[in-house]
């Protein structure tokens, strides 16, 4: 999710840099069937086992937004539960997507930018796909109509954004990252499909689990699905809580705290180096998140707004949001049409 934000953040940072440039047409948006039927199945009885379940005696549910301690204490702790829970699986599999727009009030310019990753982790083993494209610059009128924007800005801001990452771990200690392909929307129609991007180049970068973890700024572990300090007991400001009990699942909706950078110090640092800029600040997080009765998580939708200064003197603001969806039956990576290879490698185990 970090990799998603943060690539919005840098839209904002090139819009205001070439601002003046001259007029081009919108890049086409790319479109993509982001469904991933299958996905998001109750976990067979093996994995959820193995995971800690959720204690209904810690539990208050609301199915009304509400600021009571007792909500947000039991949303804190499922929050931390589920975490954990997928860092200590030994399988899940996870495809999401990203939307993001940046304003610039001053200019009024708007950038937009579109961004795909799925990830496997089985027993040790990591495989992880992300990749972004700039898909649409425009001017934004008095009647808010679209206008034209100065020549070359979508063009130059594409080359400069537009990005691929690909990251393999065979034992969770040692990380092999390639950077060099090409996002394209071709190869967003293609997502999830590993074949979506060819890398010209395949000489991986190497790197530490602990520097993966530090450069990529999670918390506990590469494998944190939030790293927000949930430590900070105010860290949720108000939120709703419901169980569907035949399913068997809780679903949480929450406010994060951005009042306080406490809650939210790595995501910020993140964002404060990507762009460069140290007046950063979320204007609002908020979160829906299922998760199972087995503490595992089914689905994460973060939905947030920021707003920053750059270049000493633009100001402006982002709205942003990202989907992941949770699978932990191995049959469905099929759903994800990741390579025979990698396939292959997951179902011998």
């Amino acid at each position: 999710m970090k990799k998603i934000v943060t690539v919005i953040l840098l839209v904002f940072t090139m819009v205001g840099i070439v601002a003046f440039a001259g007029c081009t047409d919108p890049a086409e948006r790319a479109e993509v069937d982001l469904t991933f039927d299958g996905l998001g199945l109750e976990p067979p009885e093996d994995i959820a086992s193995a995971a800690t379940p959720v204690d209904p005696s810690k539990i208050t549910l609301s199915s009304e937004v509400t600021t009571d301690k007792a909500v947000l204490e039991s949303i804190r702790y499922l929050l931390k539960l589920s975490n954990q829970n997928n860092i200590d699986t030994e399988f899940y599999a996870a495809a999401a997507y990203g939307t993001g727009e940046a304003y610039i009030p001053s200019a009024n310019l708007v950038g937009s930018m579109d961004t795909r990753e799925w990830r496997i982790y089985d027993h040790g083993e990591y495989f992880f796909d992300s990749y972004g494209l700039v898909v649409e610059g425009y001017s934004k009128k008095d009647d808010g109509s679209k206008g034209d924007v100065p020549s070359g800005l979508v063009s130059l801001i594409s080359q400069v954004l537009n990005f691929t990452e690909r990251v393999y771990s065979p034992d969770s200690q040692t990380f092999y990252k390639l950077k060099d392909g090409k996002s394209t929307v071709d190869s967003f129609k293609k997502y999830p499909s590993l074949d979506a991007i060819t890398y010209k180049k395949p000489k991986p970068e190497v790197t530490s689990v602990d520097e993966y973890i530090k450069q990529n700024f999670y918390r506990n572990s590469f494998k944190d699905y939030i790293t927000d300090d949930l430590d900070y007991e105010e860290c949720v400001t108000e939120g709703s809580l419901t169980y569907d009990e035949i399913n068997g699942i809780y679903t949480l909706t929450c406010e994060i705290n951005c009042d306080n950078e406490i809650a939210l110090d790595l995501s910020i640092q993140s964002m404060k180096k990507s762009a460069s800029t140290d007046i950063f600040k979320y204007a609002k997080k908020s979160l829906v998140i299922e998760i199972w009765e087995c503490g595992l998580i089914r689905k994460y939708l973060n939905d947030n707004r920021w707003e920053a200064e750059l270049l000493g003197y633009l100001e402006g603001s982002s709205e942003n949001y990202y989907e992941q969806i949770f699978a932990y039956d191995k049959s469905l990576i099929e759903v994800m049409q990741v390579s025979d290879e990698i396939k292959n490698a997951v179902m011998g185990k």
